[in-house]
Order: C-alpha cells, then structure tokens, then sequence
C-alpha cells in the first residue's frame, strides 16, 4: 500500500512539484488533507487538495503536489502574496481557460453532450451577451466601474440580505423562525445600504490600495528570493522575476497614474469575460455540431 505522503520526499530537496500515476497511490488521502475550494487556476485540475503547505491538484491520471512556501490557514495573507500573487492568478486564469477550450474540444462525446441539451442549447446566446459584456468592460471601463460598484455590488448585497430577511419569517402566521437569520438579514440589508453610499472615487481607491498592496509586498518577496538565485525559486526564477518585476512596476504606475492602472485592471476583467463568453459560444458551436444527423 502506498500512501502520497511516500512520495513527497524529493519536495524538501529543493524540488518544485512532484507527479505522481494515480494508479501508484493505492490508499485514499489521509485525515489531513482537506479539499481546496479557492487556489489559482491550473489546466487540467479537477480538484484540489492541501494539507499543511503541501498542495495537491487532481487531474484525470495524475496528483501534481507541490510546497507552498506558507500555510494558508496559518498565513493566509502571506500565502497570498509569495505563493498566489495576482499577477500569477490573472495569467495563470487566462492560460486555464485556453487549455479546458481545447480539453474540451478534444474530448468531448455527443453522449455526453446530449445529457446536458437542456443546458447547452442556450449557450449560442448566452456566449455572445458575455462577449458584449466584456467589449463593455474595455470601451467604457468608467461607466462599467460606475455602474458595478454604485448599483451592483450594493444591489446584490441587498437582495441577499431580503432573501436571508424572508428565509427567517413566516407570514402565515407572522412569526420568527430563525432568530439567526433575521439578525444575519439585518445586518446584511445595513452593509448593502453603506455600500451604495459610498462614492466611487472612495470604491476606487480602495480597490487600488488592495491592489497596489498585494502587488508591492509580491514584487519585494518574490524578487528578494530572485537575488538570491535559482535555488531560490524552485517554481521558475524566470517566470517569478518577471512576475515581480510587473508587480513593481504596477505598483509604482498605480501611485503616479491611479485611474489609468484602475482601467488597466477593468480591460484585464473584460478580456476574461470576452474569454469566457468565447467558451460559452464555442460550445454551442460544438453541441450543434455533435448533434447533427451523420
């Protein structure tokens, strides 16, 4: 029997990640690990694992472990800015999305696609309103952030706080029936009515202090490790340097010109958005196709 912990050895010997044949790990993974519902995007993944430092990505054959220089259960803030910083994950979500494309096209089955006909037949419309959404994105990136952050964020939080409001009462009779949630609603009414009282000047500056944050501490961690050489940085000195490097130069631009690195972020959020729309459609694409008579 051979647990994954047998082969996770060569990661404190200055390896970045280990593959491992699923058919070689004959017993399930121990108590430790727990599943991952948020990490950076990685091709192929189709969950993910962590347990302590050791990261874990399930593909269809394979585990892919590697060290993450810091816990995020104990160093979440730490493990964001080394192990996740934000231009990795905007990369590295733009590179997913590509590759699940041509997953997709690849091995996709009529069978398969007929079981989801009830869902997919739509995706010939769906796809090009995210597409048009996403144009809207990078033309008009002001008035998208405008309308985003003084009607849909507060809106949203709103109508979650009415539904969380409602799931606490009962009308016939009228009566409490989670004091929990009736306080929880409350609550999340009064956040919604702060949130559509904040300005967007005060949005955007916020946003880009969180931003420029994480770039700054991620440009001076990761290039700290990149002057002291290869061995360093066992995920790819190449690729860090110049993720650090941008993150620096960003982090300077967004001190200088603000609302340019602003939109700078809101053309990065159209072109995922136009991505995923191309997704959306290209799978109706796909589902027509398969779906024709021979």
């Amino acid at each position: 029997m051979s647990p994954i912990e047998d082969f996770l050895h060569p990661l404190h010997e200055g390896i970045w990640e280990v593959v491992i044949p699923r058919d070689q790990v004959t017993e399930p993974l121990g108590q430790g690990w727990e599943r991952s519902q948020i990490n950076v995007p990685t091709p192929g993944t189709i969950a993910s694992y962590r347990c302590g430092q050791y990261h874990l990505h399930m593909t269809k054959t394979e585990f892919r472990v590697h060290l993450d220089r810091y816990d995020p259960k104990k160093h979440p803030i730490l493990h964001l800015i080394d192990d996740a910083p934000l231009l990795l994950m905007i990369s590295e979500t733009f590179i997913t999305l590509i590759s699940f494309t041509r997953e997709y096209y690849r091995s996709g089955t009529s069978e398969k696609l007929k079981e989801q006909n009830a869902i997919l037949r739509h995706h010939l419309l769906l796809g090009p309103l995210v597409i048009f959404l996403g144009l809207i994105f990078i033309l008009i990136p002001d008035m998208t952030f405008l309308g985003i952050t003084t009607y849909l964020i507060p809106g949203v939080v709103l109508i979650s706080g009415a539904f969380t409001l409602r799931s606490s009462l009962s009308v016939r009779p009228f009566r409490v029936i989670n004091r929990n949630d009736l306080i929880g609603g409350i609550w999340i009414i009064g956040a919604g009515l702060i949130l559509s009282a904040i300005s967007p000047v005060l949005w955007g500056g916020v946003i880009l202090f969180i931003l420029s944050g994480w770039m700054f501490a991620s440009s001076v961690m990761l290039l700290r490790r990149v002057i002291k050489g290869r061995k360093a940085v066992p995920e790819g000195f190449v690729s860090r340097m110049l993720i650090g490097t941008v993150s620096l130069v960003l982090g300077i631009a967004s001190l200088i010109e603000p609302a340019a690195v602003l939109m700078i972020f809101m053309d990065v959020l159209g072109a995922l958005t136009i991505v995923v729309g191309g997704i959306i459609t290209l799978t109706g694409v796909r589902l027509r196709t398969l779906m024709q008579p021979v």
